[in-house]
């Protein structure tokens, strides 16, 4: 066990003293006007009635009690070594107090030590990523830590605030708000005393683990691992795929305090669908294993009702559409770029290293998109890329020349080159509400417009003029004339809007969210396979689940193991929450009440935490102090705001102002 102990002062004796003296005398002089005041209000203002002054002296009290709580007066609760609750030990509930060596935690010590000090008469209070508000007592010492964050600096302030003077802190010193307990200390008139636990230890974790999403199977990916670790130099990384190893390696441990991020390629497996990967750190003599194991889930092949973007002619349109489509429709976003008669590039957040791929797992990505993007239609476009305007219910298209517009089912005159501006005036459109309020004048200029033959059929949220002036031409064209809503791009370079920073970007994003918002506005909700918000949740964060709209009730089992530990019952079109579950893998099925399996899975909740990051280190005093003496005879008290009293009483003389004022005929 290790001890560091001093007493916080914000400054020196004579300088409290003086700051003392000056509160003292503005509250005084504040308060002798507060009181001065109703006074003179009754006599001069309101007609003279009997029992004024009563009135008076009730608004005076209620004025003086709202500054006593704006000046966080404080009352005296006797003498310094008697008063209750001045004594507090605070005990660390943190995770990284359950490590140890032998069997011998750093919980097992600080509790032995709570022990003491409570025979002693010391309040002990738990602290970890809040303060617990009521004491521990003997009945809590056989439970175990659970907080996933150590925070000190508000514990310390809810001690001041209870009235402690002597503060005690059983932890394992690893605090994760040095910054802030600093601050708080050179606020706060403590003595505190720090006592560390678990020193002298071992360890190797994760912090961090994510893997890509793979197109196709076979080939290789990259998994991120991010570690941390003390008292040793290496540790051992594996890495399985559905239970079995396919990466092993040692790796360099960083210094402590410090995290090391490691890309590590993974085989992909010879299957399609959701793959679990876990990543595991091996270290002899590790004092926590609770970080040891990380869980991340990747897809391998396509996932459903995705946005897919096919550009049959990349430029850099594509890049920034698929990202803001992603976005905007909260929708997986998979992007192909042609590079070959039958060859593509796929594209997208977690697909940008994959290899290539043939045509075929395009056009099986495209049947089971949500929505299709079909960039570069023209007049080359052979009969598979033709195929594809006929695989989607909702699309975007974006031709190339007339000949991409024909093709989509709208006749064009050739594109004509020219720097094309957006008109400032929004014509009426289904997009005005999205569009209303931005900034359309002093935007980057289209090009290779295609202005449709018949005009009068077409419906555009958009407008651009040639070089600034002249008549009006549509940039898109919203099409429902058909069985399919379709929009179709009339220009070239709204990629140029997303490069401007600013009003230009935000254009170009409230566009294609208006226009993804129209597609899909007649359309019936995807019947979506309800799941888990997340395939791994976080240690202590709420289970929450996403049950499609079109359904009403649904059964939700979810096992542990062969246990089951929730049977019940859920509404459709609502975000539920199991609550928070104990770290590790879980299955769930959901089914109609005839017994009807709707969908069945998997999900985690990972068992690693940050929490033997910090390196377990004394505090040190705040160097701003001019002393570290607090002289023996000052006793600040309790501040009156944390009682109830100060707020009924305002309340309570208030309500009593008012009814007498209204008996004798004030208002």
């Amino acid at each position: 066990m290790r001890c560091n102990h001093w007493t916080i002062s914000t400054e020196g004796h004579g300088n409290r003293l003086a700051h003392k003296v000056i509160r003292a005398i503005l509250f005084t002089a504040l308060a002798s006007a507060l009181v001065v005041y109703p006074y003179w209000v009754y006599r001069r203002v309101e007609l003279s009635i009997t029992g004024s002054g009563w009135l008076a002296l009730i608004r005076a009290s209620v004025l003086v009690t709202i500054l006593g709580l704006l000046f966080d007066l404080q009352i005296p609760v006797g003498d310094s070594t008697k008063a209750m609750g001045e004594r507090w030990v605070l005990l660390d509930t943190s995770l990284s107090m359950l490590a140890g060596e032998d069997g011998l935690t750093a919980w097992d010590g600080a509790i032995e030590r709570s022990n003491e000090l409570m025979e002693e008469g010391w309040r002990v209070v738990t602290f970890g990523e809040v303060a617990n508000a009521l004491p521990f007592s003997d009945t809590d010492l056989g439970s175990r830590p659970q907080d996933v964050n150590t925070l000190l600096a508000p514990a310390l302030r809810r001690a001041a605030e209870g009235g402690a003077r002597s503060v005690r802190v059983l932890t394992d010193l690893r605090l994760e708000d040095r910054v802030a307990l600093q601050a708080t200390l050179e606020q706060l008139p403590l003595e505190v005393l720090y006592e560390g636990f678990g020193a002298d230890l071992k360890n190797g974790g994760i912090s961090a683990f994510k893997v890509e999403d793979a197109v196709q199977t076979g080939g290789m990916i990259l998994g991120e691992v991010e570690i941390h670790g003390l008292g040793a130099d290496s540790v051992d990384l594996t890495i399985r795929v559905e239970g079995a190893e396919v990466v092993s390696l040692k790796v360099a441990l960083p210094e402590v305090g410090l995290r090391n991020l490691l890309e590590v390629p993974i085989p992909v497996p010879n299957a399609e669908g959701r793959i679990r990967y876990t990543a595991h750190l091996h270290l002899d003599g590790d004092a926590f294993a609770s970080d040891n194991e990380a869980v991340a889930y990747g897809v391998v092949g396509n996932e459903e009702n995705a946005v897919v973007l096919v550009s049959l002619r990349p430029n850099w349109e594509p890049r920034y559409l698929l990202s803001v489509l992603g976005d905007v429709t909260g929708l997986p976003a998979t992007g192909y770029l042609r590079a070959g008669p039958d060859k593509f590039i796929s594209v997208g957040r977690a697909l940008a290293r994959s290899g290539p791929v043939d045509s075929s797992r395009v056009r099986r990505a495209v049947d089971g998109a949500r929505l299709v993007v079909l960039h570069g239609l023209d007049r080359n476009s052979d009969p598979w890329a033709l195929g594809l305007l006929e695989r989607s219910t909702r699309a975007i298209l974006l031709p190339a020349d007339s000949s991409g517009a024909a093709n989509a089912g709208l006749n064009t005159e050739p594109a004509r080159s020219g720097e094309w501006y957006v008109s400032g005036d929004l014509p009426p459109s289904p997009l005005s509400g999205e569009l209303a309020g931005t900034t359309l004048l002093g935007l980057p200029p289209l090009t290779d417009l295609l202005i449709p033959i018949n005009r009068e059929e077409i419906q555009s949220p958009v407008h651009l003029q040639l070089r600034g002036t002249g008549s009006s031409e549509a940039a898109l064209h919203l099409d429902d004339s058909g069985a399919h809503r379709r929009v179709l791009g009339l220009a070239s370079g709204f990629w140029r809007w997303a490069t401007r920073e600013g009003s230009g970007e935000d254009t170009y994003r409230r566009l294609w969210s208006g226009v993804t918002g129209w597609l899909f506005a007649d359309e019936k909700p995807a019947a979506r396979e309800p799941r888990p918000s997340k395939w791994v949740f976080q240690r202590k964060e709420l289970v929450t689940w996403i049950v499609p709209r079109d359904s009403t009730l649904m059964n939700l089992r979810v096992l542990k193991g062969d246990s089951v530990l929730i049977d019940t019952v859920m509404v459709g079109g609502t975000s539920p929450s199991s609550g928070i579950l104990d770290p590790g893998l879980y299955h769930y099925s959901f089914g109609k009440p005839s017994g009807e399996l709707i969908g069945a899975g998997r999900f985690d909740v990972e068992t690693i935490t940050g929490e033997m990051i910090p390196p377990s280190e004394e505090p040190g005093a705040p160097e701003s102090l001019a002393v570290v003496t607090v002289v023996g005879d000052e006793n600040p008290g309790r501040p009156i705001r944390i009682y109830p009293w100060p707020y009924l009483l305002v309340i309570t003389l208030l309500c009593g102002e008012w009814m007498i004022r209204r008996r004798t005929g004030l208002r």
